[in-house]
C-alpha cells in the first residue's frame, strides 16, 4: 500500500525542475573546516571533473532543493541545513515531497515493480528498467564525477547553459516517465483488488509497517534503524 501511495502522489504532484541534479554535488561538499563528506566513498571509483571551489559555489548559490527524501541520508552533513525542504525529514514527507521530475523517483520505480516480481507483466518491469537506467544516466551526466570513460556526456549544472539543458533533459525524461508510472500504479491496484478483500486492505492502511515513521539525515541510519518511536 505505501508504494501505491508513492506512486499515485507522485502523479498528482508539480513538477520542480530547478533542482539541476544538486543532490550529487551535495554528497561531495566540504566547506573550509568541515570534515571529509562520508558519502564520497560511494563514488570513489569515478573521478571528480571540478575542484571542490567549484563543488561548494555550486551547492551554495541558491542552496539545494532536493525533494526525494532517501537522497537526504547521502548529503554531506554540512549540506543539510543547505536542503530548502529540511536538513532533516521523516519518511511520511515522502507522500508530500516526492515529484514527476525527480530522476531518483524514476529509478523507484524498477524496484517498485520488483515488489510486485511475477505479479506483473515482464514488459512492464523492462519498461521500469530503461526508464532507470536513462535516469541513472542524467543523474551521473549532471554531476560533480567524470562520466565520459562510462560513455555518458557530462551536463555541467555548474553553468547557465548546463542548468538549461538539465532542465531540458530532466522534462522529456519526466514526460516519458509517466505512462510507465500510470501504468505500473494500475498494476497495483489490480493486484490488490485481486488479492485482498476490501476489509484486509483498510486493516492494512490502520496498521502501518514501523518503517513508515522513520527519519532521515545526511550520514544517518537506514530507515529499519532510525525508527521514530510511536507513542
Amino acid at each position: 500500500l505505501w508504494y501505491r501511495s508513492i506512486l499515485q502522489s507522485t502523479l498528482a504532484a508539480e513538477p520542480v525542475l530547478h533542482c539541476h541534479g544538486l543532490h550529487e554535488w551535495a554528497m561531495q561538499y566540504q566547506p573550509e573546516g568541515a570534515p571529509p563528506p562520508p558519502s564520497a566513498k560511494y563514488q570513489s571509483h569515478m573521478s571528480l571533473r571540478v575542484s571542490q571551489d567549484i563543488i561548494n559555489n555550486a551547492v551554495e548559490r541558491r542552496g539545494i532543493s532536493c525533494t526525494h527524501v532517501d537522497a537526504l541520508r547521502y548529503f554531506a552533513p554540512a549540506a543539510g541545513p543547505l536542503n530548502r525542504h529540511g536538513a532533516s525529514l521523516e519518511r511520511s514527507q515522502q507522500l508530500e515531497l516526492e515529484q514527476p521530475a525527480c530522476v531518483h523517483a524514476h529509478m523507484d520505480l524498477l524496484k517498485i515493480s520488483l515488489k510486485l516480481n511475477s505479479f506483473v507483466d515482464a514488459s512492464l518491469i523492462r519498461q521500469c528498467l530503461e526508464t532507470a537506467i536513462e535516469a541513472r544516466r542524467l543523474d551521473v551526466a549532471a554531476s560533480p564525477y567524470d562520466p565520459t570513460p562510462y560513455g555518458v556526456d557530462v551536463v555541467p549544472i555548474e553553468t547557465k547553459e548546463g542548468r538549461a539543458r538539465y532542465r531540458s533533459e530532466q522534462t522529456e525524461l519526466m514526460e516519458r516517465a509517466e505512462p510507465v508510472r500510470k501504468r505500473l500504479l494500475n498494476a497495483y491496484d489490480t493486484f490488490l483488488s485481486l488479492a485482498f478483500d476490501e476489509q484486509m486492505v483498510q486493516t492494512a492502511e490502520q496498521n502501518p509497517a514501523a518503517e513508515r515513521f522513520a527519519k532521515t539525515e545526511p550520514g544517518g541510519l537506514p530507515y529499519r534503524k532510525n525508527l521514530i518511536e510511536q507513542t
